[in-house]
């Protein structure tokens, strides 16, 4: 009878803490494989499933909008989203106007992220006024972004999208597959993808170094503030940096619903803060991260509280 009983406690025991491990999964948003974001995504959900003992599920969605979007309706508690649209979905603006996302909330600041535009390395094309008049995407129906980032990196030039040959085209992929198969002379990609490598091994590429002025860096953020100009030196696994290359950077970010309590996210920021060595070793881009740098503060976007708790706790809150 005393096995029993012992037994019985022990099932008992087993289903409350599958119980308790159900209550800890949720889910971070991002965009589809292919593109760097779902890389990196996918190296936190593992770090912080193997820290901080949460389930972390991994969904996609095919642009930054309805990645937030997810967060902002309760399909997913976090998203790892650049800050520049984190920053328009919180101020109502772009294809957020007269909607902003009043749930987002910044957990992390993870790192600097780099962007820039890609051209074959025998195109003739070395300068970003060089642009003028090819073909170069538009359109970017399935990823609005496209849009900021192409106006921003052209405006360095004192161009726009309306001084190319426009090709219509639907998102980052696409526009990649476009340019592979010739029927783009430019496109922009984040330095540093996946897709990069691909498209290099195809037909050999090189990214434009951008003109680092004042002026230029005054250009870019007027597009979105969160735009800047810095540089980049070659590294083995940045196909298409073939020397010193002055590239867009603004940052990447892991966001949160206000709605979350503030213990998951707490523990979540303690694991991406405590174990760099993890996502590095997941990829290397986290090699930018620096652990006393992620709580930057971003114009009109508040952090979580559980987030806040942390930073206090570790010296490097920098906020009121």
């Amino acid at each position: 009878m005393k096995h029993l009983l012992q037994r019985a406690a022990v099932l008992a025991a087993g289903l409350i803490l599958t119980g308790a491990a159900a209550a800890q999964t949720v889910s971070i948003s991002t965009l589809p494989p292919g593109s760097i974001n779902n890389v990196q995504t996918q190296a936190i959900a593992k770090v912080v499933q193997d820290a901080a003992g949460i389930q972390m599920r991994v969904v996609t969605f095919n642009s930054p909008a309805a990645s937030m979007g997810a967060v902002q309706a309760g399909q997913a508690a976090f998203t790892f989203m650049s800050n520049d649209e984190v920053g328009i979905a919180v101020r109502g603006k772009d294809e957020h106007m007269g909607k902003p996302l009043d749930k987002l909330q910044l957990a992390v600041t993870v790192f600097p992220f780099k962007v820039g535009v890609l051209v074959r390395k025998d195109s003739g094309i070395n300068s970003v006024a060089d642009l003028k008049g090819k073909r170069f995407p538009i359109g970017w129906q399935g990823f609005p972004q496209g849009i900021a980032l192409s106006n921003a990196i052209l405006a360095t030039a004192g161009l726009s999208l309306d001084d190319t040959d426009g090709v219509p085209t639907a998102n980052l992929l696409r526009a990649a597959d476009d340019f592979k198969s010739g029927r783009l002379d430019a496109t922009v990609f984040a330095v540093g993808a996946p897709k990069m490598a691909e498209v290099d091994a195809a037909v050999g590429i090189k990214f434009l170094s951008l003109d680092d002025s004042e002026d230029a860096k005054k250009a870019m953020a007027s597009i979105r503030p969160e735009y800047t100009v810095a540089a980049q030196a070659p590294l083995p696994h940045l196909n298409g940096v073939i020397g010193d290359t002055n590239l867009m950077q603004y940052a990447m970010t892991v966001a949160v619903s206000a709605d979350v309590d503030e213990e998951t996210v707490y523990k979540t920021v303690k694991a991406i803060h405590e174990n760099k060595a993890g996502l590095v070793a997941a990829h290397p881009s986290f090699n930018a991260m620096n652990p006393d740098n992620l709580a930057v503060q971003q114009q009109d976007v508040t952090y979580h509280p559980g987030a806040i708790r942390y930073y206090k706790e570790v010296g490097i809150w920098k906020g009121e």
